[in-house]
């Protein structure tokens, strides 16, 4: 649905775009249009060697306006590899002050850190289970002290450490039970610091204060509204919102700030992208075919990975992982249906 208006929100469809990425899968909103797309590429085993560089792993930077076609693609940075300044299967970004990037890399099991224009400053981290290892770290937040919440998913707990690795605290073990995790992924602050963590496995999502302690759980199993299927990925809006990339279910859901259901995305590109575009444009074939088929499959999210939420535009960008693009929608404040006069 291109536009949706449920208790008092409005969310209304604005545009994608695609045909520079591969394998999207996180997102982290810079200053004035600039945006920082995480491409994990075609995902080959790295235990392979021959697989080591890892295909199209790499940062994009685009500027995006609220237009269709305004996008730039300004830069991209960062190659596959297990070196220093090279990237295996990474996962979430999150940008300090500085704008640097902090980037979890599963595989390798460090957090890598780089410049605004790509530069590699430093990496730290190590395999383990002790105090600041990890072992498939994921999901990654700063707080307003730039402090780092890291999602450590294979040992099923959330470590917080200084942006310099220096470990300060940890909460969670597997389990099923309030504040216990089974494979955790996203994860996200909103404006008061409480810790949102996407719960994969056990379907959910839960919600701590800073220290860890837990506050709230929303979410089960399943295809309903409100319930979710692995969900990847987590953001929250000034207002409290919070919206759930529900990667099983291919969509993304919209819960209240008390955990209440409020609407799903599911994606409506009904148009290309401009990068898209220009490669239909450029073969007669392809045109001809896209007219004869059904089109609105591809308009759908399929599997997507991230979620953020840009509130110097009021607008939700996703991750649509599987069709290598991002689909925008905007939360307009004090929004009116079009007035048609016909």
């Amino acid at each position: 649905m291109l536009t949706q208006t449920v208790a008092g929100r409005t969310f209304d469809y604005s545009y994608c775009i695609g045909g520079r990425m591969n394998t999207p899968a996180n997102i982290a909103i810079g200053a004035g249009d600039t945006m920082y797309v995480l491409c994990r590429g075609s995902e080959r085993t790295p235990n392979v060697p021959a697989n080591r560089a890892t295909g199209n792993v790499k940062v994009c930077v685009f500027t995006a306006g609220t237009t269709a076609g305004d996008e730039e693609l300004v830069a991209e940075f960062g190659k596959g590899g297990d070196g220093e300044g090279e990237m295996t299967w990474p996962v979430a970004i999150a940008l300090d002050s500085e704008e640097n990037l902090h980037i979890t890399d599963e595989w390798l099991n460090k957090i890598s850190v780089f410049s605004k224009d790509g530069k590699f400053l430093r990496s730290w981290g190590a395999s383990g289970d002790g105090d600041g290892e990890f072992n498939g770290p994921a999901g990654i937040a700063m707080d307003q002290q730039e402090n780092l919440y890291i999602v450590d998913s294979r040992n099923h707990r959330i470590q917080k450490l200084t942006k310099d690795g220096k470990f300060l605290a940890k909460w969670g073990k597997l389990g099923s039970g309030e504040g216990e995790f089974d494979s955790p992924w996203g994860i996200a602050l909103d404006g008061q610091g409480f810790v949102y963590v996407v719960d994969h496995a056990n379907h959910r999502v839960q919600k701590f204060t800073p220290d860890g302690e837990f506050v709230a759980k929303f979410g089960s199993h399943g295809t309903d509204a409100g319930q979710l299927n692995h969900p990847s990925d987590v953001s929250v809006d000034p207002d409290g919102d919070v919206y759930v990339c529900d990667w099983g279910n291919n969509r993304v859901q919209i819960f209240a700030p008390d955990g209440k259901f409020l609407a799903t995305l599911v994606g409506d590109a009904q148009q290309l992208g401009k990068w898209h575009q220009d490669v239909v444009n450029a073969n007669l074939d392809n045109q001809r075919a896209r007219r004869r088929a059904n089109l609105s499959l591809e308009w759908s999210l399929q599997m997507p990975r991230g979620v953020t939420f840009d509130p110097a535009k009021d607008r939700i960008i996703i991750a649509d992982t599987q069709r290598g693009r991002l689909q925008i929608y905007d939360k307009p404040k004090n929004y009116m249906e079009p007035q048609l006069n016909l």
